[in-house]
């Protein structure tokens, strides 16, 4: 249903204003709503009621949470957990991550700015390219803390490696070391093209 407000006399536009229906909008073309979180303009008052009660805003915590790579489901679950009144859906949830991804992104693609917080970070990286197309091919990367320790622990080196299909078509290949304590310590995700074989025998003589 959609509303207009008219003047009562067009010629006198200072005079008293009446609210009509538009043309063919007095009818809903869909049952009511039995949610209140269907609508949009609700979820928007409510979430910003609740910002007032505290200094710490939704978007805030899907940031957060999304920075540590929370999925959009326990997210939700968390804000509903906190906050029981919440009208907060999955899509509002997506929609703050789109945001807060285009921001940090600013002009950058994906793979700049992961290699300016690698830098930020003093992260160790190693990368190759396709001279013809640009296209990433290989990538490596770990944590400072973890390549010391991993100096101290490399009698074991484990290499497992996932075809999980992602969009850029690269194996994901992790690498861990087994500690003298018998502890597994995480080293480096890896991506490299190829079957498993080459894979292992690529890494082994980097």
């Amino acid at each position: 249903m959609r509303i207009a407000l008219h003047a009562v006399s067009k010629t006198d536009t200072e005079g008293h204003w009446k609210i009509v229906h538009t043309s063919r909008s007095i009818r809903h073309n869909h049952e009511p709503s039995r949610d209140i979180r269907t609508h949009a303009a609700v979820r928007r008052r409510a979430a910003h009621k609740s910002q007032e009660r505290t200094s710490v805003t939704t978007s805030d915590l899907v940031e957060i949470q999304t920075a540590t790579g929370v999925a959009v489901s326990t997210i939700q679950a968390t804000l509903l957990s906190a906050d029981r009144g919440s009208l907060v859906i999955a899509k509002d949830i997506a929609n703050t991550k789109s945001a807060v991804r285009r921001r940090d992104l600013a002009s950058h693609t994906a793979i700049e700015s992961l290699f300016v917080e690698l830098r930020k970070h003093n992260f160790f990286h190693k990368w190759r390219f396709n001279p013809e197309t640009s296209e990433l091919t290989h990538l490596i990367w770990a944590h400072p803390d973890t390549t010391e320790l991993f100096k101290l622990h490399h009698d074991v080196l484990v290499a497992d490696c996932t075809y999980k299909t992602n969009k850029h078509r690269i194996p994901l290949l992790n690498i861990i070391v087994v500690t003298g304590a018998n502890t597994v310590l995480p080293v480096a995700p890896c991506w490299l093209p190829g079957r498993k074989r080459k894979i292992s025998c690529g890494l082994l003589t980097c």
